[in-house]
């Protein structure tokens, strides 16, 4: 008899260790001669951009560099200047259960960051930020599913749900757009400040593409075109729609996407009448894609045969099963105090940055708390300094479901702040209110022993034609009937029937009468 193995390959995505790095980089920064001097720090922004990260012997090295931009207070000529600059930085994480072979992913959050004036030429920056690094391997799970020549052969199977890695890819996605100043605003002269954020992002997957529908805000500061410049200020929404493709995908599937700023540009441009009036941006998002599919794998876990000694051979193998993908949105809203002294006239920018402090797994769900970080610029009375800044911390907490989650599961969540807006209350404070989003994607880890081949040699049947034609078995405790019957080389029904059994349950010290099976003719 020969027996042959059908197998089946399961492209997945496992990830082999994950690392949590806090990194702290604080500098000082001269202010360039062709910069005027500084009065007061007004706000500040930064990017973490990994521009390297790769395998060594059991650690992960991270190159990359903080991308800054701080906006201050001029004393004198032009209201306020902006300042940009970087601080490089290479780490060197642990990662001991990766293998050199493994693909890295980098997500960078930042935690803190502050700003501060040292004197009128210094500025001083401390920016404190994690590196979430995941060692992964793309991998064929292959499991033992059916037998070929299956005639005298027993076999027990196991269907398993499991999510295949169908795609990924790591891209970018262009968006261009321009803008006339309305006629109600100065034409510009000189832009002292600009800000690309993004904002709601969504995405689906449909027939070999990616559908991205989102959108990203920009603010601008920039003195007017005039004899005597005035500051002013002007922001617009840019819409993102585009799709990426992604081949071998339907809508049935499930995206993981990670969104980031790559680039951005700025230029004015020229109305029909001369004027400086047309902002023209260019905004690169880069997109890293990971898309699951879910299929059943019906696996095989155990066979004999009544004609011959067959022993499987096992291994463990490792599957991942999506559980939950849950997008939450949550609202909030607090209050930060004005500046004293310093009545705020309009509002003209308001930004944050979500903030996750603790992610406590508990029944049916992950509660997340976290900050709010808060920037509001707004105009005063004060011509010597008009733009004054404030910022603040809001408390959030959400709490995400997640039904079928549990301590072993591969859980991924990040968050992103969809809007923010401000508005000066009677009693001159500003109330913010914001909308964040909570990304939670969640993986059963599943680790199943498969069959990936088999013993097998003739039964001595003149050793056999020598043993009783009937016996008394007793039951030990756990045994199965399928466990039974191929020890004694039988089948379960055939033990079912001279037992007289309606249902294959059994009991410890039941007894059970075996037949002997006769050799082949």
């Amino acid at each position: 008899m020969e027996l042959r193995l059908i197998t089946q390959r399961v492209h997945m995505n496992k990830c082999n260790c994950r690392e949590n790095r806090q990194v702290t980089l604080d500098r000082d920064f001269n202010v360039p001669d062709a910069k005027p001097d500084a009065l007061s720090i007004m706000k500040e922004k930064a990017d973490v951009q990994v521009e390297e990260a790769r395998m060594l012997d059991g650690k992960a090295s991270i190159k990359g560099e903080l991308a800054f931009q701080i906006l201050y207070a001029v004393d004198g000529g032009m209201p306020v200047c902006e300042m940009k600059g970087s601080i490089p930085f290479e780490e060197m994480i642990p990662l001991p259960c990766a293998d050199r072979d493994d693909e890295l992913t980098v997500h960078a959050s930042i935690e803190d960051l502050r700003s501060e004036l040292i004197n009128s030429r210094k500025l001083g920056l401390k920016a404190v930020f994690s590196l979430e690094v995941s060692a992964e391997t793309v991998c064929d799970g292959e499991g033992a599913v059916d037998l070929e020549e299956a005639e005298n052969v027993f076999f027990q199977k196991k269907t398993l749900d499991i999510s295949r890695l169908v795609f990924t890819k790591k891209d970018t996605l262009r968006i261009r757009d321009e803008w006339k100043i309305p006629g109600t605003k100065d034409a510009i002269g000189q832009i002292l400040y600009s800000d690309f954020r993004l904002g709601e992002m969504d995405t689906r997957v449909n027939e070999n593409e990616l559908q991205v529908d989102g959108q990203a805000h920009l603010f601008v500061i920039y003195l007017s075109e005039s004899e005597s410049p005035e500051i002013n200020f002007y922001d617009n929404t840019i819409p993102i729609e585009g799709r990426i493709d992604c081949g071998g995908c339907d809508s049935d599937m499930v995206a993981q996407v990670m969104t980031g700023i790559h680039s951005r540009d700025l230029e004015i441009k020229d109305d029909e009448d001369g004027e400086s009036r047309v902002l023209d941006a260019e905004l690169v998002i880069d997109f890293d894609i990971k898309i699951y599919g879910q299929d059943q794998l019906e696996l095989l876990t155990d066979f004999y045969s009544t004609k011959e000694k067959c022993q499987p051979v096992f291994e463990d193998s490792y599957f991942e099963n999506l559980i939950v993908h849950n997008k939450s949105r949550t609202r909030i809203s607090g209050k930060i105090p004005s500046v004293e002294g310093r009545v705020p006239l309009q509002i003209w920018d308001v930004s944050g940055e979500l903030r996750i402090d603790t992610k406590e797994q508990r029944e049916n769900g992950m509660q997340v708390e976290g900050i709010v970080d808060v920037s509001v610029l707004y105009l005063t009375e004060d011509d010597r300094v008009p733009l004054v800044s404030v910022k603040g911390v809001i408390p959030f907490s959400q709490f995400v479901e997640a039904e079928e989650m549990d301590e072993s599961s591969n859980v991924w969540l990040h968050g992103s702040l969809e809007q923010i807006s401000g508005s000066v209350t009677g009693d001159k404070e500003i109330e913010i209110k914001a909308v964040a989003a909570l990304d939670l994607i969640a993986f059963e880890r599943i680790e199943e022993p498969i069959v990936v081949s088999f013993d097998s040699e003739p039964i001595d049947w003149k050793a056999r034609s020598r043993e009783p034609g009937i016996i008394g078995y007793v039951v030990q405790a756990g045994e199965e009937l399928w466990d039974i019957a191929k020890r004694f080389f039988t089948t379960t029904d055939a033990i079912m029937s001279i037992n007289k059994m309606e249902t294959d349950t059994l009991q410890a010290g039941d007894i059970l009468l075996i037949l002997k099976e006769m050799a082949p003719q």
